[in-house]
């Protein structure tokens, strides 16, 4: 149950989410020391647009390259909660297990996918999304919420602060352009899902969102994220 705890707590919908959103930032910040753990909650199974992949298969192959990315990223520990692929559902079990990670790692920081992205997006980023936010406050300060939690041990904990990652709201960017290769290759390991070699779109996508997200500042490169301030109270 004790963990040691981390710097950051990442939980990203999919395998590769985590990567894409804020790869360069977490390069960047395990070089200083800083400890991130990595929560992965679906097995990524249904994504394939390949008829003839099995998805038992493509889980197993998804586990591998997060592994891989992340361990070029430097980070500590991946958590692999295994929910099916668009199976994601805001329900108390699920809450629960959020918020027993939470009270485990005891991060100063929680990044996650924000959930108000408008019209088109995946339903397991907007679930996700918004039971981290739930989890983070006002379930972590409030005793009552779980109280068999408490029973085993797990105390209370404020979270610091939450970083949103695919947002349309950016208030906070990071300065990546020193970490963008290590992120890139991160990505890379991800050949399911972007392809051996790296598709050239992907590539130029990438490119075009990373310059994006440094915009009027004085660097070239950055991820830009929904950065939220917790209240350390109820």
């Amino acid at each position: 149950m004790k963990k040691k705890a981390a710097c950051m707590l990442a939980f990203a919908p999919h395998p590769l989410d985590f990567e894409m959103g804020i790869g360069g930032t977490v390069a960047c910040w395990t070089r200083e020391g800083k400890d991130v753990v990595c929560v992965v909650c679906t097995n990524g199974d249904k994504g394939s647009s390949d008829p003839n992949m099995k998805p038992e298969e493509l889980a197993k192959i998804r586990e591998r390259e997060q592994l891989a990315a992340a361990k070029l990223l430097g980070v500590r520990e991946v958590i692999f909660l295994r929910h099916p692929d668009l199976g994601l559902e805001d329900t108390p079990e699920f809450r629960k297990e959020i918020l027993r990670l939470i009270l485990g790692y005891r991060p100063e920081i929680v990044a996650t996918c924000d959930p108000y992205q408008r019209y088109l997006s995946n339903r397991d980023h907007r679930i996700l999304g918004r039971t981290v936010l739930d989890a983070v406050w006002p379930y972590a300060q409030a005793p009552n919420t779980y109280p068999d939690l408490l029973e085993q041990g797990f105390k209370l904990h404020k979270v610091k602060e939450v970083l949103l990652w695919q947002t349309e709201e950016p208030n906070y960017r990071f300065d990546i352009t020193k970490t963008f290769d290590t992120k890139m290759a991160a990505l890379s390991c991800h050949k399911s899902q972007i392809g051996d070699p790296v598709e050239t779109t992907f590539v130029a996508s990438l490119m075009e969102f990373t310059t994006k997200a440094a915009k009027g500042q004085n660097y070239k490169l950055g991820e830009a994220f929904h950065r939220l301030e917790v209240l350390q109270r109820l």
